[in-house]
């Protein structure tokens, strides 16, 4: 007598729930990732755009011994600025994870340094270099900073490059805080990891602000 063996059709419950499991597993590593990267490469465009700002600032300090007030400079060229917001309050409506247009007040603010983005931004932009309540002037400080959240998570970020005064040593005695937020220079990680510094002269994160 032939006996016939039955295959196998299908997968039990038990292997079900494992694939599903695992699946679920694989789903909870990889998008959180993903979004961290996502996070990471819009947040390379405030790094590369606030150091283009400080480049074009001492380019025009060189030319003329001064770093602009950003007011008094786009006031003084005329009707076409008349209607130049505060820029304490302007593009800080609702930065996103989408891009945002450069706009012509915006557009206004930096055209005096020569200065404008490739496309629209994540980041809406500020400068300042008077009236930082300290010992800095217009010869010898500014602070640019980019806000934006393109993390998606509801709270601002922000990427500093602060230039500060220094004495004849090269050594920084005073700086200007953001003037979006009155924001102090980004630190370095407490020691062991780094010195706990303030960072002078190139782009960081104001990691009390928000990652990204």
């Amino acid at each position: 007598m032939r006996i016939h063996k039955r295959s196998r059709g299908g997968f039990t419950l038990i292997e079900l729930m494992i694939v599903v499991g695992l699946i679920g597993l694989l789903a909870a590593i990889a998008i959180p990732a993903f979004l961290t990267y996502q996070a990471r490469s819009r947040r390379s465009e405030g790094y590369t755009n606030v150091a283009g700002i400080a480049r074009a600032y001492k380019s025009y300090q060189a030319e003329r011994d001064r770093y602009p007030d950003m007011v008094t400079e786009t006031t003084a060229l005329g009707a076409a600025a008349a209607s130049l917001p505060d820029p304490a309050a302007h593009g800080m409506v609702a930065p996103s994870t989408q891009k945002m247009p450069w706009d012509a007040p915006t557009d206004t603010f930096f055209k005096i340094v020569g200065w404008k983005p490739e496309g629209n931004v994540y980041y809406s932009y500020d400068v300042k270099s008077v009236g930082c309540g300290n010992a800095c002037t217009e010869q010898t400080c500014f602070t640019v900073t980019a806000h934006g959240d393109v993390d998606g998570n509801g709270s601002l970020g922000a990427v500093m490059y602060v230039h500060p005064m220094t004495d004849s040593a090269s050594n920084p005695i005073a700086e200007c805080n953001s003037a979006v937020g009155n924001f102090p220079p980004p630190v370095r990680p407490p020691p062991p990891l780094d010195t706990g510094l303030p960072v002078y002269d190139e782009p960081a994160i104001r990691l009390a602000s928000d990652l990204y």
